[in-house]
């Protein structure tokens, strides 16, 4: 699972995990203030930082010379949104990439995208059409896998569980060898996409996976990796026919 670790104020990075940052399967870490923001890089190595330079009593240009000026930090890329000046100020301190405001529409999608490998371990994910079990509160559901990556998948199912609903999952995912590979793991719904007949999006939700081992991730890395042509069995993309079991 990705983690973002984030300095905010005005709320904007609030808004991109309700949205962008959960789609994704991100665990969000917040800190105030450059020294929490140090504390908490070492303890918990995140894959990115978000700061906002422009939040009240936060020196933008000093917390990044900390966080560059440490072997075990330098290396965490940190994407920074701030004013004209500010930007500029902190471009020059190390900042990785930085955003000026007011952000313009896709401005962060192409600020991460700057940020090569990052944008590498947040999406890369692989299309897929797999069946799927599903244990959750509501009972036991059959649905079908769209797409996966380490940090999480989305599976379609006619009628979507609630926001923050946990749920177990069994997939065989395909192996170059023709076999299949058993996943088993946990999650938590973190997205809901409800039928519409007037939208192209497939009825389904996003799961972040809560509960993974080292074996599981292989398995999926593996899969997510792997260049070989699949051979996995079709399913109409637009009704899914997921259904309950």
């Amino acid at each position: 699972m990705s983690r973002i670790l984030v300095v905010d104020e005005a709320g904007l990075f609030r808004m991109l995990e309700a949205t962008f940052f959960r789609r994704l399967g991100c665990e969000i870490v917040r800190a105030r203030d450059a020294a929490e923001v140090v504390a908490k890089a070492s303890a918990g190595a995140p894959d990115l930082i978000l700061l906002d330079a422009d939040r009240p009593g936060l020196d933008g240009p000093g917390c990044l010379r900390l966080l560059k000026s440490d072997p075990a930090l330098r290396s965490i890329p940190v994407l920074v949104v701030a004013s004209s000046a500010g930007a500029a100020d902190c471009g020059a301190a190390g900042a990785d990439a930085t955003l000026t405001r007011p952000l313009e529409s896709g401005a962060l999608e192409r600020a991460l995208c700057s940020l090569g490998r990052v944008s590498h371990r947040l999406w890369q994910r692989r299309s897929a059409r797999l069946p799927v079990r599903v244990a959750s509160a509501a009972g036991p559901l059959r649905g079908r896998l769209k797409n996966i990556s380490r940090s999480g998948l989305f599976l379609a199912l006619p009628d979507p569980l609630p926001l923050h609903a946990p749920v177990s999952l069994s997939l065989r995912l395909p192996a170059p060898d023709g076999g299949g590979r058993p996943v088993r793991t946990r999650g938590v719904v973190v997205r809901q996409v409800a039928s519409d007949p007037r939208s192209h999006l497939i009825p389904g939700v996003g799961v972040r996976f809560v509960e993974v081992d080292q074996q599981t991730e292989s398995l999926i890395d593996h899969y997510v990796n792997e260049t070989v042509n699949e051979t996995e069995p079709a399913v109409d993309a637009e009704r899914p026919g997921a259904d309950r079991a």
